[in-house]
């Protein structure tokens, strides 16, 4: 694999040149079509650069990710990518992976599913961020699936993933005494889910909890919220037409009774 690169003289900023290297990899990311195929024999640390540059072009697709991708990546940000299941598998690979970003940045995904992030979960056990806002496809066998192959899950966004129920919430109760932060906003869980959360393994360690946009949802879930989670710092909650001024008057005064206060809380009082 080759590339011409020509450093002029604007290339010189106080005396500092661009490497060769960079240069190369730039020139080679735009015009990345042409050179995908010999991209799969690049050493990681170049695949790692590429991955990076691609990524945040909104390059990395179903075609062209098993190629660029190897077994020791860890954190893969992929929200501004146009990919599917079949694109999930190739990152199968990366037995390795701690964080993967497949929030949908503009438009929702429709093309991931649970298939994908099963398979995902079952093969990236070191996972310990999973973002998965407005995946439409998203249901509760993902998650139920990812919180028993992935024990050291911390941060979970399925925001808007609105055919998520209270299975979900049973499962993460069960398996990540880990969480930390779980945005749960606009899915279908209920005060029953919501308990079955915050009394689980995770009670202690969770600190952030978005339930925003939950029909489902009382002042019940947010007085277990504050019941069971000490570490609890931001509690989201707006647009929840079941939750009254109990919820209001349950915050302050767990805001006087703690040591260190609400770092940041947001509700609607109907």
């Amino acid at each position: 694999m080759s590339a011409m690169v020509a450093l002029k003289v604007s290339d010189i900023v106080f005396g500092t040149v661009s490497t060769l290297l960079d240069r190369c990899i730039q020139i080679l990311v735009i015009n990345w079509q042409s050179y995908v195929d010999e991209m799969v024999e690049l050493p990681p640390n170049l695949k790692d650069r590429f991955i990076y540059l691609m990524s945040k072009r909104g390059l990395l697709n179903d075609d062209n990710l098993g190629k660029v991708l190897h077994s020791k990546v860890r954190t893969l940000d992929l929200s501004d990518c146009d990919l599917s299941d079949r694109g999930l598998q190739a990152i199968c690979q990366c037995t390795h992976l701690q964080k993967i970003d497949l929030n949908a940045s503009k438009e929702s995904r429709t093309n991931i599913t649970s298939d994908g992030i099963c398979q995902l979960g079952q093969s990236c056990h070191h996972l310990q961020t999973l973002y998965l806002r407005r995946c439409l496809n998203i249901t509760d066998v993902a998650i139920e699936t990812v919180s028993r192959s992935c024990p050291q899950l911390r941060l979970l966004n399925i925001g808007g993933c609105n055919n998520i129920t209270d299975r979900s919430l049973q499962a993460l109760g069960q398996n990540c005494k880990f969480l930390k932060s779980v945005n749960l906003s606009n899915t279908q869980i209920t005060d029953v889910g919501v308990m079955q959360l915050v009394s689980g393994q995770c009670a202690k360690t969770l600190m952030e909890i978005h339930i925003n946009g939950c029909q489902g949802v009382t002042d019940e879930a947010v007085e277990a919220v504050m019941q069971f989670c000490p570490q609890i710092n931001i509690l989201i909650f707006h647009g929840c037409p079941n939750i009254t001024e109990q919820s209001r008057q349950a915050l302050e005064d767990l805001t006087l009774s703690r040591s260190s206060p609400m770092k940041q809380v947001t509700w609607t009082i109907y």
